[in-house]
């Protein structure tokens, strides 16, 4: 997959750090579907609710509000962004299942919503839970300093 565009950074996550992780990248490794499972829109979108969790959760630090640009924590808005976007792939599968009962068998190959909302659960749990004890440790340190 040649690309003249950057493929990761430093600064913030891309769209292909996101596609690498989530196995995404390549068409054709995706064998049912032969295209990409996600869409820009949708990498974008589980980004903004990421970080939207982030400034919303209490306590509100005006210092520790953040962009998709701004934030700070590569690994952790990787892990959310997948939660968000095996959120959204589990409410595609919902919508698509259908089980067709065909001579010698059934087939459902839509019903795998529940794996996708298990795997988005316990990353979104995890990143949840972090986001409580880094933003209590960012508080504290306001309140007290650092000793």
């Amino acid at each position: 997959m040649a690309t003249d565009q950057p493929v990761g950074n430093a600064g913030f996550i891309t769209e292909m750090d996101v596609r690498i992780w989530m196995r995404d990248r390549d068409p054709e490794a995706n064998l049912l579907l032969k295209d990409l499972e996600f869409t820009p829109e949708e990498i974008r979108t589980a980004w903004t609710l990421a970080v939207d969790f982030w400034n919303e959760e209490p306590p509100n630090l005006r210092c520790a509000n953040y962009t998709l640009y701004t934030f700070p924590w590569r690994g952790q808005m990787l892990s959310a962004t997948a939660a968000n976007l095996l959120f959204i792939a589990a409410n595609r599968f919902r919508r698509n299942k259908l089980r067709v009962n065909i001579p010698g068998g059934a087939a459902d190959d839509q019903a795998k919503d529940q794996d996708y909302e298990m795997a988005g659960t316990r990353l979104w749990d995890a990143y949840k839970d972090w986001v409580r004890r880094k933003k209590r440790e960012l508080n504290m340190l306001r309140g007290w300093g650092m000793v």
